[in-house]
């Protein structure tokens, strides 16, 4: 039950591109899970879309609007990813968006999109009004 939060300028993509940029997340993320043809897993994972006015991005302090940045908030459980994993996410991830960008694939646009990946502790994630562990989401998903 992955929970994906992409942020990016609001003119970067158009609404069709945001809406299949969270659907490869999604497929990507569970692919890497092992759970892309679950369709109770898919039901779990969810994804929001966070747009920003194009001039509320800065680095180093100074207005950045010449090339649109995207951040990749994904939270999974702890020890779902493998080191592995999580280089093929970033990076299956990172290619989506230039792919819909229509970018070139080189380091100067890979490096306007950082994945950052939470891993929650069991007991920590809760749903439904209950706290959920492995087991019981292995259950919920079988």
């Amino acid at each position: 039950m992955p929970l994906i939060n992409i942020t990016l300028p609001e003119d970067a993509l158009t609404e069709p591109q945001q809406a299949e940029l969270a659907k490869q997340a999604a497929d990507i993320l569970l692919t890497l899970e092992g759970m892309a043809t679950n369709p109770k897993a898919r039901r779990l994972t969810w994804s929001y879309i966070q747009t920003h006015p194009k001039n509320a991005f800065y680095i180093g302090g100074e207005p950045m609007q010449a090339h649109p940045h995207y951040l990749f908030d994904v939270t999974v459980f702890a020890n779902t990813l493998t080191a592995e994993k999580k280089e093929i996410l970033t990076r299956k991830l990172t290619g989506a968006v230039l792919d819909l960008e229509d970018s070139d694939h080189n380091m100067f646009n890979a490096a306007r999109v950082w994945v950052m990946i939470h891993e929650v502790e069991e007991g920590n994630w809760g749903g439904a009004g209950q706290i959920y562990s492995m087991a019981n989401l292995r259950k919920l998903l079988s």
